[in-house]
């Protein structure tokens, strides 16, 4: 079996905390798929512009990121196999095309919020590497993390391989993880932190055992939330509970 895989890489936060966690731990993908396109939208999970938040925290090394770092610039440091798509929409006909001409059958996705895989990229039978950001199956959805703040005051991540259904893939690894100390970063640095920790460890216990163990195999039940209001996200940030 091949241990080699992919990256699907949207301009967002979580990217650059997935790439810093990589070139740290020495664990490169073999090829990446920028979602890019020379449109000026903001999409969701980026930062700003000027955006620099990167933490300095001894509990959270995957918060030693910059989170508007230019990418393009990164992975031609890296020296990565990169295409680039021309589209952000990973359900767009070419982008699909690309995914299936690539060789690796594991990506890890990293693409823009709110985007669920059609069956076209289904189709393409690769295995899709999502890191959730949420304790599943309790916290199914978005925003999860504020959520759990205010449930259990703390926040999680885990990893699945993507289904048709939103969050519903099975768990091969997932952890809670305290409260950091800064949670008015939690959107773009400690959120992306904790994910880019669950991958890393993932990736490597596969590795390390030759094949895929789930945690959870059925990943059924749980609580599906959507956005969280903005008073509800300050309390979450304030530490109300």
């Amino acid at each position: 079996m091949s241990h080699e895989f992919g990256l699907i890489a949207a301009d967002t936060s979580r990217t650059r905390a997935y790439l810093a966690a990589m070139e740290r731990r020495r664990l490169m993908p073999a090829w990446v798929l920028l979602l890019d396109a020379d449109t000026p939208a903001t999409m969701p999970g980026q930062a700003a512009a000027g955006t620099s938040d990167a933490v300095a925290d001894a509990a959270w090394p995957e918060a030693d990121f910059d989170p508007a770092a230019p990418l393009r610039p990164w992975l031609e440091r890296l020296g990565l196999p990169c295409a680039v798509s021309g589209s952000r929409d990973i359900n767009d006909p070419a982008v699909v095309a690309l995914i299936a001409q690539s060789a690796p059958q594991v990506l890890v996705y990293s693409g823009y919020g709110g985007a669920l895989l059609r069956g076209e990229v289904l189709a393409t039978g690769k295995r899709f590497l999502h890191v959730h950001g949420g304790y599943l199956p309790e916290f199914k959805g978005s925003t999860t993390n504020y959520f759990s703040l205010l449930a259990e005051g703390a926040i999680g991540a885990s990893a699945i391989f993507l289904t048709a259904e939103i969050d519903c893939g099975p768990v091969i690894r997932r952890r809670r993880f305290a409260p950091p100390a800064l949670r008015t970063r939690i959107d773009h640095v400690y959120d992306s932190a904790a994910r880019a920790r669950v991958l890393i460890d993932t990736l490597e216990a596969w590795r390390r055992d030759g094949d895929w163990t789930f945690e959870l195999p059925d990943n059924a039940g749980g609580d599906t939330y959507y956005i969280i209001h903005p008073v509800l996200k300050h309390l979450a940030i304030l530490g109300g509970r």
